[in-house]
């Protein structure tokens, strides 16, 4: 079965940005974030070996989910200027690898991401999503599986029910629950991690818990009656579109050849004496993207 892997780029940008101490290219400007975003993509590649391979980002600005809830991300901190000077290097390199960069005005990498996993399966590929964010663990089934580079723990359905106590179809509804702190999302007071699982369990999801408000405690009645709206809005926000305007094919996801040429000379003027391109090895590396 063929595999495509798909990568939540801008959680990768600021995992490399605030793992790796302040570096500097000869002529002075910030390298860290993209020195760690190549090591982390190179290990993604040599592990995985993907003939097929994208990686979506956030595209600047509000997205329609800051036109349905104004706070949405709100409590979130302004992405630091170093940073964002090294997007830019970062989306090149990409492109020199062979790698398909996408973003979408008005939508989240989440969102690109969803729509191209279901593309996939539409067309008999297997999915590897990669990225920290939990909100993809509501994308996971058969043909979908979701991989956190921070741990490199890989959850297919079973996983999810070990760690969550809950199945990917009740994700939504988990998170719509308990809220979600960093999209600065409120949960319904006094239910947390083991009340929404409990919950869950029992009724399955949010709509039969509502069918059966009178078989609850008194105080989780009167929370959900007093959250009705909340969750409504919540589910709306946390559930991932997989309806972009993407026009786009999962076949031309498929990894092209490497620009070893002007790669090699990016990699110079950035200062990286490190990575190192073994010319000997060169075509055996290409078709695995294997750089360093």
């Amino acid at each position: 079965m063929k595999r495509v892997v798909l990568i939540d780029g801008s959680s990768y940008i600021y995992r490399a940005f605030y793992a790796l101490p302040s570096l500097t290219s000869p002529k002075g400007e910030p390298t860290g974030a993209i020195y760690g975003f190549i090591r982390m993509i190179s290990k993604l590649l040599k592990e995985l070996q993907p003939e097929y391979i994208a990686v979506a980002f956030d595209y600047p600005g509000k997205t329609f989910r800051h036109e349905e809830y104004k706070e949405y991300k709100a409590t979130r901190k302004e992405t630091p200027d170093e940073l964002k000077a090294q997007i830019p290097k970062i989306k090149q390199i990409l492109k020199l690898w062979g790698i398909k960069v996408i973003e979408i005005p008005g939508y989240e990498a989440d969102d690109i991401i969803a729509t191209l996993a279901k593309k996939a399966v539409e067309k008999g590929f297997e999915v590897i999503i990669v990225t920290p964010d939990k909100d993809m663990l509501q994308l996971v089934n058969d043909k979908i599986k979701v991989l956190n580079p921070v741990n490199d723990e890989l959850f297919d359905k079973d996983k999810i029910k070990e760690k969550y106590g809950i199945y990917p179809e009740q994700f939504v509804d988990f998170l719509t629950l308990i809220g979600d702190k960093v999209d600065n999302l409120i949960g319904v007071h006094g239910i947390g991690t083991k009340t929404a699982q409990k919950l869950l369990n029992q009724y399955k999801d949010i709509e039969e818990i509502y069918k059966n408000l009178d078989k609850l405690k008194e105080k989780q009645k009167k929370s959900f009656e007093e959250a009705k709206e909340r969750i409504n809005l919540n589910k709306k926000l946390i559930q991932l579109k997989t309806d972009t305007p993407l026009d786009m094919e999962i076949e031309e996801l498929k990894k092209e050849k490497t620009d070893m040429t002007n790669l090699k000379e990016m990699f110079h003027n950035l200062g990286f004496k490190s990575l190192k391109i073994e010319e000997e090895k060169k075509e055996n590396q290409i078709k695995q993207g294997r750089l360093f």
